[in-house]
């Protein structure tokens, strides 16, 4: 085993060490919190910058720290992350037409086959010096007052509905939500307040992104409605709201093996970030990149 494989392997064993050590609700959501601040990166490699450095704000190579006017300072420990090692293969593809007897190879084509990972490093933001002017908005903060979540409840609703969902204030429910796979309707309770608006809305549009991602029918509720409300938590924490107190306890009543809860949490990170890209398309979620 080289130098590199044996990193992998210590990189490995962290990331199912953390995900081991995911035992409460807290600890999902202080997760889930983690993995709002790099949205783009897998959950593995999430787990793996939090096992490392638990306090990281925002990290980036070397290169692209010098690309923002900012500098890795001297003696700057690295976070070991996962990169995928891809390979070129060719192959031929078979002819559409196989009604005769074809002697002739099929058109050749190029493919990207993952053969394995390699270790690669970033840093983090408190270890380098330099300008702020390139840092995104969340990193240099972001506030807000109700009046602003109550504006912001109306801009998610306008960006989700250009998508095809048709929303809808309903009245007389227990539940705070709901979303029909069928008609692609999301509904919402009229009496909730912004905040939590917001983060039901949040948690039925989670829904209508997975089912189109995941449509496989053997996927259990649980897994479901863990994936929307860590998809929420992740979303609003990215805008720069604490919705802790809105969360309810998911993962203590799921049940489900430290093994799947890596699933749940490479879907939700995958869920979140289309979610997360879709909404910087519009102007007025710009600061999200």
């Amino acid at each position: 085993m080289n130098k590199n494989q044996e990193k992998t392997k210590e990189a490995l064993a962290k990331i199912e060490a953390a995900v081991e050590n995911i035992r409460t609700n807290e600890d999902w959501l202080q997760y889930l919190a983690f993995q709002a601040k790099f949205y783009r990166y897998s959950a593995r490699n999430v787990l793996l910058i939090r096992a490392q450095n638990p306090e990281a704000r925002y990290v980036k190579g070397y290169k692209a720290w010098r690309e923002l006017d900012r500098f890795v300072k001297k003696g700057a420990k690295g976070i070991a992350i996962l990169a995928p090692c891809i390979k070129k293969v060719e192959e031929y593809k078979e002819p559409a037409d196989k009604s005769e007897y074809q002697d002739k190879k099929g058109e050749k084509v190029t493919k990207n086959v993952l053969v394995g990972f390699t270790v690669k490093y970033v840093f983090d933001l408190a270890d380098t010096d330099g300008s702020d002017e390139h840092l995104p908005i969340l990193v240099k903060g972001l506030s807000g007052n109700s009046a602003d979540e109550q504006a912001l409840y109306k801009q998610l609703e306008a960006v989700i509905a250009a998508q095809g969902h048709i929303i809808r204030e309903v009245t007389g429910t227990a539940s705070k939500g709901s979303f029909n796979i069928s008609t692609g309707v999301i509904s919402i309770r009229s009496d909730l307040e912004a905040l939590q608006r917001i983060k039901t809305l949040l948690h039925e549009y989670g829904h209508a992104v997975d089912f189109a991602m995941n449509p496989d029918e053997n996927i259990s509720r649980p897994h479901r409605e863990l994936v929307a409300e860590s998809v929420a938590y992740i979303v609003a924490h990215r805008l720069g709201l604490d919705v802790s107190r809105y969360s309810s306890g998911y993962l203590a009543s799921w049940g489900g093996e430290a093994g799947e809860l890596a699933v749940v949490a490479d879907t939700a990170q995958k869920v979140a970030m289309k979610i997360i890209d879709k909404l910087a398309e519009s102007e007025d979620f710009a600061f999200l990149i």
